[in-house]
């Protein structure tokens, strides 16, 4: 049984053909099951074609002029060395199935062709895409991790010290200010430190938040009423936004920090209102789904709450989407608060910790998704 066309439309084929008509046929066949296709007429448009597109997967004739299908394989091989390579070839070319196995290729379909044992060849090639994909995912996920386990080692050791040191500090900035005379040049000066401070003491928490071994109070809630009042709340100065929130009143009940859960909650919608200074449009949601063992975020099974919070902003570069979840990442000018990119990783760490998993999607100029799994709470009794 073969998949539906969308299980393709994610896969990007290179298929490189000298014969026109058996180029035509294939081509044709290969567009209905939904695969990206780049299509090539000999072995040097193949290559080209590669370093153009970089595609998932290869699909290439042996013999050819100019670049025979072999040496154009050995050409990619020696820049990606994990890239999927089927070869169509003729009994006629057994010659060649010794360089082959050589050069690598994955997957071997004989001429004439038989289209559904090109199919298998091919859903072959891509279970092996996707499981480098995923292999991919889970090393960039535990790169992440580590950072943010650094980070709160780090924190771990100075947040308490580093707060109560500055709350000393606010505390003689807020009287130096009661003793000036309002609307001074001094007061004014002593209320900018005294709003940086509180600033910085905003940051001591977050790094309390962030620090290993900070237990969650967690229990037992129904997430709705929590996300509808902390979006509304963080909009409420906001009229150019427009707001569309569908919660279900019977959403299950997830295990929950509310006080950190609140913190993702305005991250995330603090975000989504800077992306769109000229006003827009957020759309937040939640609804159960039921997550099989090859799941996209690579969770438990499992029923899980998804909410979802998706915005009309710029968006998102693509270089940049993998990295926004990274300690003191930012694509945005703070001026003196530059750098200061705790957000998001703050929310990857929590859902981290709540066994939930975070990710976003985006598209530039058409706004960003930000998608969270949480595992439903199961009652024992």
């Amino acid at each position: 049984m073969f998949k539906n066309a969308q299980s393709y439309a994610g896969i990007s084929l290179l298929y490189v053909e000298d014969e026109a008509a058996t180029r035509e046929q294939v081509s044709r066949v290969l567009s209905t099951r939904g695969y990206q296709l780049t299509v090539a007429e000999d072995g040097q448009q193949g290559l080209d074609a590669f370093h153009e597109h970089a595609p998932d997967i290869i699909l290439t004739d042996i013999m050819m002029p100019q670049l025979n299908g072999l040496e154009m394989a050995r050409a990619i091989r020696a820049v990606s060395p994990d890239i999927q390579i089927a070869c169509m070839t003729a009994f006629s070319d057994t010659d060649y199935l010794i360089d082959a196995i050589h050069i690598g290729i994955n997957q071997f379909v004989l001429k004439p062709v038989e289209f559904n044992r090109l199919f298998i060849a091919l859903d072959r090639c891509q279970e092996m895409v996707e499981l480098r994909k995923r292999q991919k995912r889970l090393e960039t996920e535990n790169l992440r991790s580590k950072k943010i386990e650094a980070i709160g080692i780090l924190a771990g050791g100075m947040a308490h010290d580093f707060n109560n040191l500055l709350q000393v500090i606010l505390g003689y900035v807020s009287l130096a200010r009661m003793n000036a005379e309002p609307g001074s040049k001094t007061e004014s000066l002593l209320a900018v430190a005294e709003q940086t401070s509180k600033t910085a003491r905003e940051l001591g928490t977050q790094l309390l938040t962030l620090a290993k071994g900070n237990t969650a109070f967690i229990t037992p809630v129904h997430v709705g009423q929590l996300i509808r009042e902390g979006v509304k709340a963080e909009l409420e100065s906001t009229p150019s936004i427009d707001l569309d929130i569908y919660l279900p009143e019977d959403l299950p009940r997830v295990m929950l920090d509310t006080d950190q859960i609140q913190q993702v909650i305005t991250n995330l919608v603090l975000n989504a209102r800077e992306a769109m200074p000229m006003g827009g449009a957020l759309h937040v949601s939640a609804s159960t789904v039921s997550l099989t063992a090859a799941n996209e975020p690579d969770l438990p099974p499992g029923l899980y709450l998804h909410v979802l919070f998706e915005d009309t902003g710029t968006g998102i570069p693509p270089e940049d989407l993998p990295k926004i979840f990274d300690p003191y990442f930012s694509t945005k000018e703070m001026g003196c608060q530059k750098g200061m990119g705790l957000g998001l990783s703050l929310c990857h760490s929590i859902i981290k910790r709540h066994h939930g998993h975070i990710h976003a999607e985006s598209t530039q100029g058409e706004g960003t998704s930000v998608h969270i799994y949480l595992p439903v709470f199961h009652s024992k009794e």
